[in-house]
């Protein structure tokens, strides 16, 4: 699952595997479902995607996208999407569909109304500790849905999850939310996976019926992977990608959805164009409760200064402007410490904390290439499950850690009205920048990256190379895809940090998948072995890679790769 119980030891424990059973006490709520035949069982029982589009799914709580285009609401939802990615494909010659015919990959807008493509529930977020963004309701609860697809050839999930937002319920009388944390208890210490499924959706579940109604939707978000180039593209950044970021709200009368604003994510364009409204802006942020809503991350921008669509890039995260929205508005020269504050106690402090609270700051903070949750893939389990296509941690290290906070946030609401929101940035202002050794997976190209707000433009500047430890290791390069090299070698039983894997040999392999061959085929061809960083979700890889399954190794252990070399990371070859 990932069945998180509420006392942070346990969480701990819990989250180093991909699953935790069954075993926590009947008084420790839930935070975070993933577990696929409790999931499995919650769609058939009513929590499918189909049921936010008023339509009805086959048995197993599954709907095709084709069906979904039925659906007014749907249609609201995949049109805008459809006419974003057109105008990419207009503002670039370069970019479409495939892999043999253009070098900027876009996304598929036909995998949206496709009878092989559906949306499947991979998680279930109790997050009270939003309590501060709605009101007059204890926090929300967010069920996130990833494409996937399966065809006589092939099947894969696909770079695009749907995150379904739900207020909660409202306060107890003493202005407290206690009933509301007791509500994601269990009535049973252990319960089998169907049917914790079916007391999610229970009269008594946290999902129940009255819990899932229209009226409780706050907004439908959606991030994709718009775009993709490759590294034979992009040599000095190992590639690029793009991720669209969207918001809707549920228009009860249209029965439909219609575009709205991104949480604290700055229309750059809109603003950059009207000084008046610039400094509009400025002056309410610089006003002291805003100030000290920015400090505890429970800041809430007013929506005429919001964007209705943003772009992430990866990758190398922060370093790129584009994800810096708020670093793009103003220099540093314009802003003051703020003392006492725990996180504003610098000008570039204070523009960190505003860019940690956009979309594209969270998205591009510790995250796998884009994403925070993207689902848990196991043999049997899974719906498109596929051997060399499967991540070991279906979670980001940011969530990782981030679960620790909600579980203490979560304990606190059970005695406290009114628990401490405080989140701290997502990514430390100042990493740590003391050497790391050379072993296996490290860095070994390092480079300074030269920002754009266009990041289009954005470069790598080369610097001195590091000698990878060990007589037969090699520096994987970056131009072939490994976002500033990696240490390798071959494989070897005795390195207590590496895993054998299967490295792809990037050229044959992408040549295999553009004359349409399976996956499988191509994998088992055209890889190579290699040692790789192992990894866990308590010893999560580097930023810019990802820890996917490894042939011998454990659930929950994997190897470090770059995300793109996992087939259902990437847009392109699926077509």
């Amino acid at each position: 699952m990932v069945r998180v119980p509420l006392f942070p030891h346990r969480l701990l424990a819990g989250l180093a595997l991909a699953s935790l059973f069954a075993t926590a006490h009947a008084t420790e709520p839930l935070l975070l479902v993933t577990e696929p035949a409790v999931l499995q069982a919650a769609e058939k029982s009513g929590a499918g995607f189909a049921h936010w589009l008023a339509e009805t799914p086959a048995t197993d709580g599954i709907a095709s996208n084709q069906a979904l285009m039925r659906s007014n609401a749907w249609r609201s939802i995949a049109a805008p999407i459809d006419t974003s990615l057109a105008a990419i494909q207009r503002r670039d010659r370069q970019a479409g569909v495939g892999i043999a015919k253009y070098p900027h990959r876009l996304f598929d807008a036909r995998w949206l109304a496709s009878p092989d493509a559906f949306f499947e529930l991979v998680g279930v977020a109790n997050r009270m500790d939003r309590r501060p963004f709605q009101d007059g309701a204890c926090g929300e609860t967010r069920l996130v849905y990833r494409l996937a697809y399966r065809t006589s050839a092939m099947q894969s999930r696909l770079p695009m999850t749907v995150n379904v937002e739900l207020r909660g319920d409202a306060p107890d009388a003493d202005g407290g939310c206690a009933s509301a944390a007791k509500r994601w208890q269990p009535p049973q210490a252990a319960m089998a996976d169907e049917a914790l499924g079916r007391w999610l959706v229970s009269a008594d579940g946290p999902l129940a019926p009255q819990r899932l109604a229209p009226a409780r939707i706050s907004q439908l978000t959606v991030n994709l992977q718009s775009v993709r180039w490759p590294s034979a593209v992009r040599p000095d950044l190992g590639g690029h990608a793009e991720y669209m970021l969207r918001a809707f709200r549920w228009n009860a009368a249209a029965k439909r959805y219609d575009v709205g604003p991104l949480e604290n994510t700055p229309d750059v364009a809109k603003l950059k164009a009207s000084a008046p409204l610039r400094q509009e802006l400025q002056q309410w942020l610089r006003q002291p409760g805003n100030l000290r809503a920015l400090d505890e991350a429970t800041l809430r921008i007013p929506e005429r200064f919001l964007a209705t669509e943003a772009i992430s890039v990866a990758p190398r995260g922060l370093e790129r402007l584009a994800n810096r929205p708020f670093e793009q508005l103003f220099p540093e020269s314009e802003w003051q410490a703020v003392p006492g504050s725990r996180t504003l106690q610098s000008p570039r402090a204070l523009l960190r904390r505003l860019d940690d609270l956009s979309c594209m700051g969270c998205h591009q903070s510790r995250a796998v290439a884009g994403f925070h949750l993207l689902g848990v893939d196991r043999r049997g389990a899974s719906r498109s499950f596929t051997p060399g296509n499967a991540l070991a941690v279906p979670h980001s290290p940011h969530l990782q850690d981030e679960l620790a906070r909600r579980a203490r946030y979560l304990q606190a609401a059970l005695t406290t009205p009114k628990p401490d929101p405080f989140r701290p940035l997502a990514e430390p202002l100042d990493a740590n920048t003391r050497p790391e050794p050379a072993i296996v997976g490290a860095r070994c190209e390092p480079t300074r990256i030269t920002a754009s707000a266009n990041p289009w433009l954005d470069r790598a500047e080369k610097l001195p190379r590091t000698a990878c430890d060990g007589a037969a290791s090699v520096c994987e390069k970056t131009s072939v895809g490994f976002p500033g090299g990696m240490c390798s070698g071959p494989c070897d039983p005795k390195d207590p940090n590496g895993t054998c894997g299967g490295i792809a040999i990037l050229s044959d392999f992408n040549q295999c998948l553009a004359a349409k061959r399976p996956f499988g085929e191509c994998l088992a061809k055209h890889t190579r072995p290699g040692n790789l960083r192992s990894c866990s979700a308590t010893a999560p890889c580097r930023d810019d890679y990802i820890c996917a399954q490894a042939e011998g190794q454990p659930e929950g252990r994997g190897a470090c790769i770059p995300p793109y070399f996992l087939f259902q990371m990437r847009v392109d070859g699926h077509s």
